[in-house]
């Protein structure tokens, strides 16, 4: 194969060296000699039907560069016609593996999207929990941080068979914390970047402690304080109460409150709260505590249900429903003032009714008899019997793929 390099001028040069060949004949003589030629005959000569190319364009310039490779062969030497035909093969199908390349990334990246929505952001299976949804599942509760400077509680149903097998089989609130807090997107799920904490956490008979690294800021204002303990009120939810240290284990100093002898108590599953509607700045509706509000009695935290508090949280009953409550040891009777036709709601507005009742009664441990609703069957709950306590609010499925 040779070596020679060949460029424009090269060529141009070439063609100007070319022996100029001369037509001696007059116009007279070229006119006569058309008109003998039978090939020109109209008469003789079939009219060819053309049909319309169907070729790809990748082909269509493949059979151009074949051409011109034709072409430029008259001009050019022997022993550099296989270098140019390919080079010209090599860009033609260059061309093709970038086109074959751009539409295969384009369709892994659609793929991973739709992969990436469908583990991360799945849809919930109500406003609350319940102990069927744990069927084969280990719940694991969890405060997430939103943009409004406060703690919505978030229940993840985590799949038995796809926890590692060092958690045992029944782990608790700081083991599943350990495990799980440091790979949660909480902003694909329209949180705030908030987990895991800035804390080395271990657990001693029924208490929390928490290590703090000294480069935390939980202490900024007391608004991040109080963020800091929320959090943790929602999160481990099986522990009596927790201590805060420092990284050496000593006592805890915040600059907000100074030294933190005593351990923060956890309020648990008796946290005795109000539930209400919460939407989130992606327009997700949820539902929570007021922030971290507590009633004394299960009836008062059912009536204060019925106002707005505040312009962060909102009322799930609807104006023109309210209801008396009774309670009677583990179950509160909540009879509505008129029958309640459940269809005559939106399904979501009455899915945000019966459930914020039932979560502010489970707060208090106890059952819902309702009384006064037209349907004996509606969704999931029977309302013939006493509904059975959620396990907690807003669930989500958490795989860890």
């Amino acid at each position: 194969m040779g070596n020679t390099k060949w460029n424009e001028e090269d060529i141009e040069k070439r063609l100007r060296d070319m022996q100029v060949v001369e037509d001696k004949r007059s116009k007279e003589e070229v006119l006569q000699r058309l008109k003998n030629d039978s090939r020109l005959s109209e008469q003789q000569q079939p009219r060819r039907k053309f049909s319309r190319s169907k070729w790809p364009p990748v082909f269509v310039s493949l059979a151009a560069i074949l051409l011109l490779t034709i072409i430029a062969s008259t001009f050019l030497p022997q022993s550099d016609e296989v270098s140019l035909d390919k080079a010209i093969t090599e860009e033609a199908t260059d061309s093709m593996d970038t086109e074959s390349n751009e539409e295969m990334q384009a369709t892994s990246e659609s793929s991973d999207d739709m992969s990436t929505l469908m583990k991360q952001a799945p849809a919930p299976l109500s406003y609350a929990a319940y102990p069927e949804d744990a069927t084969d599942h280990t719940v694991f509760h969890i405060g997430l941080a939103t943009d409004q400077a406060t703690i919505v509680p978030v229940t993840f149903l985590l799949a038995n068979e796809a926890m590692p097998e060092g958690l045992g089989e029944t782990p608790d609130s700081v083991a599943l914390y350990n495990e799980y807090a440091g790979s949660l997107d909480e902003e694909s799920l329209g949180f705030a970047e908030y987990h895991p904490y800035k804390a080395l956490l271990s657990s001693a008979d029924k208490t929390v402690q928490m290590k703090f690294s000294t480069d935390h800021s939980y202490d900024k204002s007391s608004a991040t304080l109080e963020m800091l303990n929320l959090s943790v009120q929602d999160t481990f939810r099986d522990f009596d109460e927790v201590e805060f240290l420092q990284e050496d284990g000593s006592l805890m100093t915040f600059d907000q409150v100074g030294e933190v002898k005593d351990p923060i108590r956890l309020n648990g599953d008796a946290s005795h709260q109000a539930y209400y509607k919460f939407m989130k700045s992606d327009g997700e509706i949820m539902l929570s505590t007021n922030f971290g509000k507590t009633s004394e009695t299960v009836e008062r935290a059912l009536n204060d249900m019925k106002a707005t508090p505040n312009d962060v949280y909102s009322t799930v009953i609807p104006k023109t429903i309210d209801f008396t409550v009774m309670d009677e040891k583990d179950i509160v009777q909540v009879e509505f003032t008129e029958v309640l036709d459940l269809d005559n709601l939106e399904s979501d507005e009455a899915m945000r009714l019966i459930e914020g009742i039932l979560l502010t009664a489970a707060s208090f441990d106890k059952q819902v008899q309702f009384e006064k609703i037209v349907q004996d069957q509606w969704n999931r709950f029977d309302f013939t019997q006493p509904v059975e306590k959620p396990l907690g609010a807003n669930p989500k499925y958490l795989t860890n793929e």
